[in-house]
């Protein structure tokens, strides 16, 4: 993903706003930037962390004060959305990054999805448990069910390393837990931590995903295709390829020729009798954090917070979500009409090609959002989110967004580099060779020698200043 560098050249009463965009290699040349100190004067989109904050604290300004005085866009979101003020807020009091509320956000990020022209060609019903679904993804790998006389079908795919739209979502098969979106595989069951990839739902999980791989009913390449790899496949121009995906909408996975032959596949239950779960953290998909940030180089922290500030006016945030006026956006009275697509593109593409979306400042109040008219696609959206609903976990279930101190930042920093690397490493390669069972106890007891029950500790004991322990 792209993140953008800003810097001012203050000349008279007029501003130039150099802008960088880093493309792709931010991870890895980011703390060589950070700690060299040569820095833009600002910050836009999503590649600063808290933890980033945290370890060079000294190049980023509290914003405060200056929201306070110059920012009255900002202040009237923190007032009417204190949640989000919260959010944006370190352990120390200062506010570092700038948050953004965006429009017409569903509770889930992920759906499910299955070919529903396939199940009909073949005369099947559409799965509800992990035996049925393995039978489903057997039969479209093995009866050619888009006709073309070609073994070509992928069964089964979904997206690279441990983000969104993973097999993940599937742990709340067997009705105890569901993740929490945070690409650390990480939720939260009766008041207490849990890191998912060292419970027995894991381990079941992995074991089912290894039998559905050695069969070829995964995509063989699922670990190593990039996520526009991964996109392609899904809408490949001459014939439907990929019979189940997870994604963000069915438009978005398959295009809009391709959509209209998938359907929502609901929560597969590991066997009958479980209701299964499915991940929802409404926090996480509505409110995002550290979206600008002002470096202590800046020599002009205040007109730049007044220009930052113009983001989140009412026009600004909903163009800045959905991209430029009379283009992809048309102002009707108090009401922002979203235009349809271009170039043949569905609306998520033709907004993310237009627009900094999810990485832009904006406040997009729940009055704002119902005048912001969106297409069919992003209404279609929410109704799916609403289909999944009565299998979201309890609200107590879902782990909140905490804030740690820097010296724990920096420990949990440091153990989660090596447990992640395990963990990475494991989640592939049991699916691909198995043998899960028989490597288990090794593998939790290198995670405790990496560090695990310290990391658990850290978490709980900031899940209960959460919780009012």
């Amino acid at each position: 993903m792209s993140y953008i560098f800003v810097s001012f050249n203050f000349t008279t009463r007029r501003v130039k706003i150099v802008w960088e965009q880093i493309r792709s290699g931010w991870d890895e040349k980011k703390n060589t930037v950070l700690a060299s100190g040569d820095v833009p004067d600002v910050f836009i989109g999503w590649g600063i962390t808290d933890s980033d904050i945290a370890a060079f604290i000294n190049v980023f300004m509290p914003l405060n004060s200056l929201i306070e005085s110059y920012a009255p866009n900002i202040t009237r979101m923190f007032n009417e959305q204190p949640d989000v003020k919260a959010l944006a807020t370190a352990v120390d009091g200062n506010i570092y990054g700038l948050p953004s509320i965006i429009p017409h956000r569903p509770n889930s990020f992920n759906i499910h999805s299955i070919n529903r022209v396939w199940l009909d060609e073949l005369g099947l019903d559409t799965p509800t448990t992990f035996d049925e679904y393995y039978n489903v993804l057997k039969a479209f790998k093995e009866q050619d069910p888009n006709k073309n006389n070609k073994q070509d079908e992928i069964p089964f795919d979904w997206a690279p390393e441990r983000g969104l739209f993973t097999a993940m979502s599937m742990i709340g098969a067997y009705g105890n837990y569901a993740e929490d979106f945070s690409g650390e595989w990480t939720t939260a069951k009766d008041g207490k931590f849990v890191f998912l990839p060292v419970t027995e739902d894991y381990k079941k999980l992995v074991s089912y995903l290894h039998k559905l791989y050695s069969e070829g009913l995964i995509n063989q390449e699922v670990f190593t295709q990039d996520y526009s790899q991964f996109q392609a496949k899904s809408k490949d121009p001459d014939y439907e390829i990929v019979g189940s995906t997870m994604g963000w909408s069915l438009e978005d996975r398959f295009g809009p020729v391709y959509a209209k032959d998938y359907e929502v596949l609901l929560p597969l239950a590991a066997e009958k009798g479980i209701k299964p779960i499915w991940p929802a953290h409404p926090p996480r998909t509505k409110y995002l954090t550290n979206k600008a940030q002002i470096t202590t180089k800046n020599k002009n922290p205040e007109i730049t917070m007044k220009w930052l500030d113009g983001f989140y006016t009412e026009e600004m945030s909903a163009l800045g979500y959905y991209g430029s006026l009379d283009i992809c956006v048309k102002k009707e009275g108090d009401k922002y009409i979203v235009l349809p697509p271009q170039d043949g593109m569905g609306a998520d593409e033709w907004k993310w090609t237009n627009a900094l979306v999810d990485a832009g400042l904006m406040y997009v109040s729940p009055e704002l959002d119902k005048r912001i008219i969106a297409p069919a696609s992003i209404t279609e959206r929410l109704e799916h989110d609403a289909l999944y609903a009565p299998y979201f976990p309890k609200e107590e279930d879902i782990l909140p967004i905490l804030k740690f101190s820097k010296d724990d930042m920096d420990e949990l920093s440091i153990i989660k580099t090596d447990i992640f690397k395990m963990v990475d490493i494991k989640w592939a390669q049991w699916i691909i060779e198995g043998n899960i069972e028989a490597e288990w106890d090794s593998y939790l007891n290198q995670l405790e020698s990496m560090g695990l029950s310290r990391m658990k500790e850290i978490y709980q004991k900031y899940y209960d200043e959460y919780l009012g322990k």
